[in-house]
């Protein structure tokens, strides 16, 4: 599999309902995720309204797959480089050989109160003091996110 060849199509929708009638209807493998109120209502400003979801070819024939979020680094989300971190690391490739639904949810640089300018995962507290825990705000997101993707595979199963 060539990473460069993989099709990303953006999807613009505000809940799960209409990404699953969107998503179920779209032939390719790769999609970004929606801008979403449910993400940002986590009270983190952030977040990236778009991010990406690899589904490996099974994983869209009714396998269930398991899920691995890929936590982009310091200067290296969409806002910065595109999708560079999504095609050039191999996940791609690792994932549709082990039926591995891959997200990569994105954070983006903040300048304003608290000020993340590199665009980080919060790893030192900015967010609040539950930053690295199911309270903290970015791990929040990322659960909500990896819900919705379980759903959707679920929802594969025919």
């Amino acid at each position: 599999m060539n990473p460069e060849s993989v099709n990303i199509t953006v999807l613009k929708h505000t809940n799960i309902f209409s990404y699953w009638a969107n998503w179920l209807k779209t032939s390719t493998n790769a999609y970004k995720l929606p801008g979403s109120i449910e993400i940002s209502s986590v009270g983190s400003s952030s977040f990236d309204k778009e991010g990406y979801v690899y589904y490996p070819t099974n994983c869209t024939k009714g396998e269930k797959c398991p899920i691995h979020v890929a936590l982009h680094g310091c200067e290296r989300g969409k806002w910065r480089i595109g999708d560079v971190f999504a095609k050039k690391t191999g996940y791609l490739e690792v994932a549709e050989l082990n039926n591995i639904i891959i997200l990569f949810p994105q954070i983006v640089a903040t300048h304003s109160d608290p000020s993340n300018k590199e665009g980080c995962w919060d790893w030192w507290g900015y967010t609040s003091s539950n930053y690295a825990n199911k309270l903290g705000a970015e791990m929040a997101g990322v659960k909500k996110m990896i819900d919705s993707l379980r759903a959707i595979n679920d929802a594969l199963d025919v």
